[in-house]
C-alpha cells in the first residue's frame, strides 16, 4: 500500500499476540476500501485453533496455509510469532526471497542480528536481503489501542502498528531491550487494581461497583500521562497538593521502599531478557537492606513512638516494625540505654513486646503486626 502497510501479510505462529494483531488489522475501521488494512492475511497451521477461529471471523480475508514455508511463499511481509524456544528452529527451516519483510514478535532470545542472519541464508549471491524488524506489541492492539515498541524504525512495521494504536521506534537494540522491561509491569498494575478492588469489597462495596470504579478511576488517572513528554511525569507528581491525600500516599509508599523495590524488579526483568535466566538474588526481597539510622526510615508517625526512640539511634542494626495501628518506627537490639531516648529501656523493650502473628522475613528487616504498647517511663 502507498502508506507502507503490506498488502499481503503472513503470520507464522498464531498465538495470543499475533491473533490480537490480526483482529486489529481486520476490524471494521481497517476493512477493504479504507486504504489501510492488508488485503489478505495468510496463517500458518501452527496454533490451529486460533487460526480456525480467525478464518471463521474474517471469511475471505484470512486463509490457512499448509505449512510455514507456504506462508512465506505467499506474502511480501512475514510476522514471526512463535515461542522463544522455537524461534531458531523455525527460522532455520524457512527460505525467504530478496526484498521480503520480516517482523519478529518473539519476546526474548532472538536478537536482531540473528534474525537477519537466519533469514538471509542463501541470499548472499542475489545481492538482495530481507528487511527485518522486531516489535513488542501488547494485547490492546486488537482494539487498536496498543502501545508497541519497535526496532529499528522500518516503514512497513511502523505502518502496521500506527494503525493499531501508538508506536515508539528506537534505533538501538540495547535500548529496545531496556524499554521492553516495562511490559513486565502489566501484571503489577493489575495487581494494584485488584488490591484496591478487594479493599473496597472488604468494606462493603458490592463487587460490581468496586470493579467498575477501579477500572474507571485508573483509566482516568492514566489519561494525563498517555502522551508524556520528558518532564510530564515529574510535573504530575509535583502537582499533587502538598499535604493532600495523593501526596500522602506516594510519600508513604516511597518511605516504605515500594518504588525502590520496583526498580529492583525492573533490573531483574532486564537480566532475564538479556540472559534468558532468572537470578533470585536480583529480586527486591533479596536486595532490600535494613535502614541504618532512624532518619533513614522517614519516621513521621507521631511523637509517642518517636519519643521512645530518642533523637538518634546511631548506626546500629535495626528492625523495621509496623504495628497494626499504622505506626512506623525502629528499635535496636544493640543501642545502649543512654541512647534510647527519654524513656530509656521502655522504648527498647517496646519493640520486643509486640504481639500478633509474624509476617514473612524480608531480607534483614522483620515485619510484625499487633499494637505496640509503650509503657510510661
Amino acid at each position: 500500500n502507498a502508506d507502507g502497510m503490506p498488502a499481503r501479510l503472513g503470520v507464522v505462529g498464531v498465538g495470543t499476540i499475533s491473533s490480537a494483531l490480526i483482529r486489529g488489522l481486520l476490524s471494521e475501521a481497517l476493512s477493504p476500501g479504507s486504504g489501510q488494512g492488508p488485503s489478505e492475511i495468510v496463517l500458518s497451521p501452527r496454533g490451529a485453533e486460533n487460526a480456525a477461529e480467525l478464518r471463521s471471523k474474517f471469511p475471505g480475508k484470512v486463509r490457512i496455509a499448509e505449512s510455514n514455508q507456504a506462508v512465506v511463499d505467499s506474502v511480501d511481509c512475514v510476522v514471526l510469532s512463535v515461542l522463544p524456544s522455537q524461534a531458531h528452529a523455525v527460522l532455520e527451516g524457512l527460505r525467504f526471497r530478496p526484498g521480503q519483510q520480516l517482523l519478529s514478535l518473539v519476546a526474548v532470545g532472538l536478537s536482531l542480528q540473528t534474525l537477519q542472519e537466519l533469514s538471509q541464508r542463501g541470499l548472499e549471491a542475489t545481492g538482495g536481503g530481507v528487511d527485518c524488524a522486531m516489535a513488542m506489541p501488547l494485547p490492546a492492539v486488537a482494539r487498536r489501542r496498543g502501545a508497541t515498541l519497535l526496532v529499528p524504525p522500518r516503514p512497513f512495521a511502523q505502518a502496521i502498528f500506527a494503525a493499531l494504536g501508538s508506536c515508539v521506534a528506537v534505533e538501538d537494540e540495547k535500548q529496545f531491550r531496556r524499554m521492553q522491561c516495562l511490559t513486565g509491569l502489566m501484571g503489577d498494575l493489575y495487581m494494584r487494581q485488584l488490591t484496591a478492588q478487594r479493599w473496597l469489597q472488604l468494606h462493603g462495596t458490592p463487587p460490581e461497583e468496586a470493579a467498575a470504579w477501579v477500572g474507571s478511576i485508573f483509566a482516568t488517572m492514566l489519561e494525563d500521562s498517555a502522551h508524556a513528554g520528558p518532564a510530564t511525569l515529574a510535573t504530575l507528581v509535583a502537582e499533587q497538593t502538598p499535604g493532600g491525600l495523593n501526596e500522602m500516599v506516594w510519600r508513604d509508599q516511597e518511605a516504605d521502599g515500594v518504588y525502590e523495590a520496583l526498580g529492583y524488579s525492573l533490573e531483574a526483568v532486564h537480566h532475564r531478557i538479556s540472559t534468558g535466566k532468572v537470578d533470585p538474588d536480583l529480586a527486591p526481597v533479596a536486595k532490600r537492606r535494613p535502614p541504618t539510622t532512624c532518619s533513614a526510615l522517614a519516621v513521621r508517625r507521631g511523637p509517642r513512638i518517636q519519643d521512645s526512640l530518642g533523637a538518634s539511634c546511631g548506626r546500629t542494626r535495626t528492625w523495621l516494625l509496623a504495628a497494626a495501628c499504622g505506626w512506623t518506627f525502629c528499635a535496636s537490639s544493640t543501642m545502649p540505654p543512654s541512647h534510647r531516648g527519654p524513656r530509656g529501656e521502655a522504648g527498647h523493650q517496646a519493640g520486643r513486646s509486640l504481639r500478633g502473628p509474624r509476617r514473612p522475613k524480608l531480607a534483614s528487616a522483620m515485619a510484625y503486626s499487633g499494637r505496640a504498647r509503650v509503657p510510661k517511663g
